[in-house]
């Protein structure tokens, strides 16, 4: 009988599960570059944790970096193009090590034991044919897996990470996540100052990345179209904002324009295909797909599970949900609903039989968490009664509809509203680079704005200076959009605004300021420039 239950309790011990799989996740200790079957080309995200073309890195401050977004935005490629592209530029391989937390659930039992046995291992049997001084690069993938949130006696790996960087000032971790919170937390809670540290999202693929892998011969110097200048210099956006002079960004524009024009129907032409495929998609398939029709089904089935597999386990990390379902029933709402018009939260409150505390404090932060959905309310109105729900990937509204990529292509009703969504992703990202290059607070809050003569699509501010954006995707809704931009300038002396044009009109030029304090610009330029 005892021998019985010691066998049993060995059977429960994970033991050394992580260490013996080392080797294998770890093939550059052996083969070097030839270890690696990446992408070609690495999506903007890349420089995150690189500079190819310049010295420096994100690792040169803060000892952690930490990169969050949901699975199948390439966070395990970029790791992974990252260690290559080091060893590839003269490193050692055995300064890296890569700890995949989602690969084996044992990995995730005794977790904190089993981590130090692997970083002991390495720095016993790998580390040490590294060159002197080498730094040491630790690459912990998915590491939220192995939290214990709800365990606040048990050291989590915030503990580990702090005691990893405190023991050497020549040692970096990378780390991966599904949200912020998830790192945040467990390093707060381990004492780790937030000097040393820092949380970068990864989103999926945007739309210039899509492009330059369809048509690389366009991010050749020449032709290559840099959003660097619209968001900080003499021809910038916050200088025409400061200027009150739209002179230099509508010339900077133009030349950015130029560069490309003539590739313009080229780039047009793609447009539709990166609203049907959506930044998921169209990065799995790297260039092995230039049109949505030749996806098939399997495509958005695979992305919608990955979408309910991340809502069921990770969203447990947020304490204060209670039924997960509802988040998923809420992306399947937006995804009919494609951000045509506002929810009053009244509606969801009767919809969902839960408060308005939990749509608007629980469930809507944690998709945004998760970076799935945003919830977006009306510009300048402290008490908002609705709410519009923007999915962050084209694709995963069409997965989520059920809508087949022949059905975004040949229906342009249905590619005007998935534009619109693009249109705000990018806006997102547009508004988080501009203010983070003028040193603003970077986190980017999107709204719209009703007037009395229309809507505006889009407003966020840089700085404290409201800057809206109206969509035109049909061309019959132009002045109307132009009217509700004007009228917005007024009510808040914005002096910059941007139209976005769908439809070129043939022989009018594509940057022009139909009005003073806009600028209007080709709807896929802006894309490219966010």
């Amino acid at each position: 009988m005892v021998f019985v239950g010691i066998g049993h309790l060995m059977a429960l011990d994970a033991g050394d599960a992580l260490v013996e799989s080392l080797h294998d996740h770890n093939p550059w200790w052996d083969d070097g570059t030839d270890a690696f079957d990446l992408p070609a080309r690495h999506k903007s995200d890349f420089y995150h944790l690189a500079r190819p073309h310049a010295s420096g890195s994100q690792f040169e401050d803060q000892p952690i970096l930490a990169l969050v977004g949901r699975r199948g935005v390439g966070k395990t490629t970029l790791l992974h193009q990252f260690i290559h592209h080091r060893i590839d530029a003269g490193d050692a391989p055995e300064q890296f090590l890569y700890l995949p937390f989602d690969a084996n659930p044992l990995y995730q039992l005794q977790s904190d034991e089993q981590l130090t046995r692997a970083i002991r291992y390495y720095e016993s049997r790998v580390y040490g044919r590294a060159p002197d001084d080498a730094p040491q690069f630790i690459l912990l993938d998915d590491i939220h897996q192995i939290e214990h949130a709800n365990k606040p006696t048990i050291d989590g790996w915030g503990t580990t990470a702090a005691d990893l960087i405190n023991e050497q000032s020549d040692r970096h971790l990378i780390l991966t996540a599904s949200a912020d919170v998830q790192i945040t937390r467990e390093l707060t809670d381990s004492d780790v100052s937030p000097d040393a540290y820092d949380v970068q999202p990864i989103l999926p693929e945007k739309f210039r990345d899509y492009l330059f892998t369809v048509y690389p011969d366009l991010e050749a110097d020449g032709t290559r179209v840099s959003p660097s200048s619209i968001r900080a210099g003499t021809n910038s956006l916050p200088a025409a904002i400061d200027d009150g002079d739209l002179a230099g960004l509508t010339a900077e524009l133009q030349e950015k324009y130029e560069k490309v024009a003539d590739a313009e129907p080229r780039i047009q032409s793609q447009v539709v295909e990166y609203l049907a495929m959506g930044g998921i998609i169209s990065y799995e398939h790297d260039g092995a797909v230039e049109s949505a029709r030749d996806l098939t089904s399997d495509d958005y089935t695979q992305l919608r599970d990955n979408v309910r597999a991340a809502l069921y386990q990770d969203v447990p990390g947020f304490e204060s949900i209670q039924t997960i379902a509802d988040l998923e029933r809420l992306c399947a709402l937006a995804a009919r609903n494609r951000a045509a018009e506002s929810f009053r939260y009244q509606e969801l409150v009767e919809l969902f039989d839960v408060d308005r505390r939990t749509i608007a404090d629980s469930y809507l932060p944690a998709l945004t968490e998760l970076y799935l959905l945003t919830g977006v309310t009306e510009y300048d109105n402290s008490r908002p009664r609705g709410v519009r729900l923007y999915l962050r990937d084209t694709g995963l509204v069409n997965a989520l509809a059920g809508d087949a990529a022949s059905t975004v292509r040949n229906d342009f009703q249905r590619e005007a509203e998935l534009a619109r969504i693009a249109a705000f992703d990018h806006t997102m990202r547009f508004a988080y680079g501009v203010n983070a290059a003028q040193e603003n607070d970077p986190t980017p809050t999107v709204q719209y704005w009703r007037g009395r003569t229309g809507e505006v699509d889009f407003v966020f501010e840089v700085g404290e200076t409201p800057v809206p954006i109206g969509l035109a995707y049909r061309s019959r809704s132009r002045d109307t959009t132009l009217d509700a931009l004007q009228e917005f300038q007024d009510t808040y002396d914005a002096p910059v605004g941007f139209l976005l044009a769908g439809d070129t009109v043939r022989g009018a030029e594509p940057i022009q300021q139909p009005t003073n304090g806009i600028v209007e610009l080709p709807y896929w330029l802006y894309l490219l420039l966010c």
